[in-house]
């Protein structure tokens, strides 16, 4: 009855336990790596929901399929657990590999249970891993460089592979552009500048870790200067002989740049060509390129395969177009306006295609920082377009114009001012000129009464030398126009020829003698 009932609740736990205890695992390895260097693996445990497991025991076991056979068994109270693998040279061979990792659960600090597995493929490759970066400006280029500035060609191993060839004696980098030949460098770097525009180039590198012993050090034999001894005699002296012995130790020779520039250093490959053709590299000589008799492997297509088991290689290439950058941005049109008044700039500039623009309005001024873009982008054929737009405050126009190998961003203030409204010519001078001639009018007619009145008092005369009567009394001018015009609408009717004329006895001349 009582191991049924032990056996029951183990039983009973460890369903429980594999039924709330179970994980997930997340498998990570560094690869591709060259045959020589480290792969470092990472496992890492989590529940159902995605989140690290804390507090709990852990064994890692892990093992791989090469021969012979590397593994590893850990117990630890931790969620993750690194293991690290060397494939030497002298051991394995470049393929894939299969490594695999077992995790359980300790339970009761002896009992393994809710165990996971994972296993991963892993490259051990020949040649060196990582890419041949192309920048200018610290910027990465992708395709195109600028003819403005100097082009760096550097190459990024990986993290791997640079460890394990930095432990090399000599470490040489052998560059390559269209197939001629431009010396070594030793830090895996090396700048040039272009000069024409829309060419099609291709960079190549071939670097070189040498695996082979430094020679010893170099002991010279003992050097032995004798010299005679010196005795006294009467008048003269004599120096007797002396031996001196020294021993000079020379050091193994290191490559330095100096070494590089001046091209002391000789080409060290052991190849075999498998259908051997005539090399196509070619190098600059006096100005001129002549064929360069060297065979390089990969280089230039070419079907050289590297036996040598003491060197460590790596190939990188890449191809890129030649392209001008945007320059010469123009901006041309009035950015004062007029309440009112429409907008209208027209932007020029220079550089190659593929040519691309944007532009948006910022309220006020505004200070470009250089991070500006848009989100939508026109494709020109020539750089060249207008703005327009209608505006009705202070505003600045960022222009951001772009091609595959710069970016120009040219801020505009345009300022929108209002003017006061004025009547026009026509209201002011008419009215002006109108009370003018009607001032000049009236001082006229004044002068002209006043002279004709002057004249008329001169001329009037008084040819009635008989007697007054009553009725010619003096009047005035104003009562004798008053009388002429009541007198033009009650005059009598004029007498008819055959009506003797009517005349006042006071009216009729006397005898002229």
């Amino acid at each position: 009855m009582f191991w049924p009932g032990i056996f029951s609740i183990f039983l009973f736990l460890l369903v429980c336990v594999e039924l709330g205890w179970a994980f997930e695992l997340k498998l990570q390895c560094d690869d591709p790596i060259v045959l020589g260097a480290t792969v470092q693996c990472t496992v890492s445990v989590y529940d159902e929901s995605g989140q690290p497991l804390t507090g709990e025991t852990f064994k890692y076991t892990w093992k791989d399929d090469a021969i012979p056979q590397n593994n590893r068994e850990i117990q630890k109270v931790s969620t993750t657990d690194d293991w690290s693998v060397t494939y030497n040279r002298s051991v394995y061979t470049s393929g894939i590999y299969i490594i695999r990792v077992v995790v359980c659960k300790i339970y009761l600090s002896f009992i393994c249970i809710s165990s996971n597995s994972q296993g991963t493929f892993i490259n051990v490759s020949d040649s060196l891993n990582g890419q041949l970066v192309v920048a200018q400006r610290n910027e990465t280029r992708a395709g195109f460089v600028s003819v403005t500035d100097t082009v760096r060609f550097n190459t990024v191993l990986k993290a791997a592979d640079k460890n394990y060839v930095s432990t090399a004696p000599t470490v040489l980098s052998y560059w390559f552009l269209d197939c001629v030949y431009y010396g070594i460098t030793t830090d895996m770097q090396f700048e040039f500048n272009f000069t024409k525009t829309d060419e099609h180039h291709i960079i190549e590198t071939l670097i070189m870790g040498d695996f082979s012993p430094l020679p010893p050090p170099v002991t010279l034999p003992p050097s032995t200067t004798s010299t005679p001894p010196t005795t006294t005699t009467k008048g003269s002296t004599t120096t007797a002989g002396t031996t001196t012995t020294s021993t000079t130790t020379l050091k193994p020779k290191s490559v330095s740049k100096r070494d590089v520039a001046s091209g002391t250093i000789e080409l060290n490959f052991t190849t075999t060509a498998g259908n051997k053709t005539e090399s196509n590299i070619k190098m600059w000589q006096n100005g001129t390129l002549v064929p360069y008799n060297a065979l390089f492997p990969y280089v230039c297509n070419s079907t050289a395969v590297v036996t040598d088991q003491t060197k460590v290689h790596g190939f990188f290439q890449s191809s890129f177009i030649t392209k001008a950058p945007i320059s010469n941005v123009t901006v041309s049109g009035n950015n004062w306006l007029q309440h009112g008044e429409l907008l209208s700039l027209n932007i020029k500039c220079q550089g190659s295609e593929k040519i691309q623009f944007c532009y948006f309005f910022k309220p006020g001024l505004y200070n470009v920082t250089g991070n500006e873009t848009c989100e939508h982008f026109i494709e020109l054929e020539t750089c060249e377009f207008p703005i327009r737009r209608y505006l009705q405050d202070k505003y600045t126009v960022i222009i951001i114009i772009k091609n595959d190998v710069s970016k120009k961003i040219t801020p505009v203030a345009v300022t929108v001012y209002k003017v006061k409204q004025q009547s026009q010519l026509s209201v002011i001078v008419v009215p002006v000129a109108f009370s003018l001639a009607a001032v000049v009018s009236i001082v006229f007619g004044i002068a002209y009464y006043l002279q004709n009145r002057s004249r008329f008092v001169v001329e009037v005369a008084d040819f009635d030398f008989g007697a007054k009567y009553a009725d010619m009394e003096y009047k005035t001018f104003k009562d004798r126009l008053k009388d002429s015009i009541v007198n033009a609408f009650t005059r009598d009717p004029m007498p008819t020829t055959s009506d003797a004329p009517i005349w006042p006895p006071s009216h009729k001349y006397g005898s002229m003698t």
